[in-house]
């Protein structure tokens, strides 16, 4: 398989974590700026991320659209853009906020028309922002950290699986108490790319979110380094995730180390007699 430095977003990827990682430590970690398209607080270390990131951009000249989580829809540079980032400055705010060490510069590569869906991410960037070395994926050339190849956990049997999964804002329905009573280990994150990451490196078996809450610019990447790693990513009827319109539609998704487990947690949420 192709390596990851064959292609010039590596170069880039890196560029936009090591500034962003150093616009955040540096910004208010108290202080709100407003709210974004969704609703939800904007802090001013997330405009600070998110101000880096752009910055970064525009230095290389690229032209691109950048659907931001902060700042929406934005051209840059000249010329016809072949491609979208889908960029999240700051994936797990409130974890950030609070010194948790689990959120992540996200961003997704795309042609410029296609589906917000993994399978159309060309490239893929989750980096931790306590973390020097991101992870990066591209399509077909495999997932990494680094020189370390991403490889997934390939675990299959649900009590033997370490999950995470998402309840904030959520009461869990019988199905995903069900799934979290037969699991070996559960956890919860707060941060979609981070937890999916985690499936990606091995770290985790599976990653489930129910609550219809996801929105693209904080999945999408990590999904492309669970599928690149080895892992199957799904809707939580078992059928292929949703594709939603904007960065304001919300999925529920599982992904799993392997297409095996991913069915299994599937038939237990929707309640089949596993």
């Amino acid at each position: 398989m192709a390596r990851t430095d064959d292609s010039p977003w590596v170069e880039r990827f890196l560029m936009l974590h090591r500034q962003v990682r150093s616009a955040v430590v540096k910004a208010d970690h108290a202080g709100t700026g407003s709210r974004n398209a969704k609703g939800d607080d904007v802090k001013r270390f997330d405009l600070a991320a998110n101000d880096a990131a752009l910055a970064v951009l525009q230095k290389l000249q690229l032209p691109v659209i950048v659907d931001s989580e902060e700042s929406g829809r934005l051209k840059i540079g000249s010329g016809t853009p072949c491609h979208r980032l889908v960029l999240d400055p700051v994936d797990g705010s409130d974890n950030w906020a609070r010194g948790l060490p689990l959120s992540a510069l996200s961003c997704a590569v795309l042609p410029v028309d296609a589906p917000l869906h993994p399978d159309w991410v060309e490239a893929a960037l989750v980096g931790p922002l306590e973390q020097d070395t991101p992870l990066i994926a591209l399509k077909g050339s495999g997932a990494w950290r680094g020189s370390e190849r991403l490889e997934t956990s390939k675990q299959r049997n649900i009590n033997e699986a370490t999950i995470s999964v998402e309840l904030n804002h959520h009461s869990p329905i019988p199905g995903l108490a069900r799934l979290m009573a037969i699991a070996r280990g559960v956890r919860c994150y707060g941060c979609a790319s981070r937890a999916l990451s985690l499936v990606a490196t091995g770290a985790t078996d599976a990653h489930v979110d129910v609550r219809g809450r996801l929105t693209a610019e904080s999945y999408l990447a990590a999904a492309r380094l669970v599928i690149e790693a080895g892992g199957w990513v799904a809707g939580i009827d078992g059928a292929p995730l949703a594709a939603p319109e904007s960065l304001t539609g919300r999925v529920s998704l599982v992904a799993a180390s392997s297409r095996e487990l991913c069915e299994k947690i599937v038939k237990v949420l929707g309640d089949e007699g596993y």
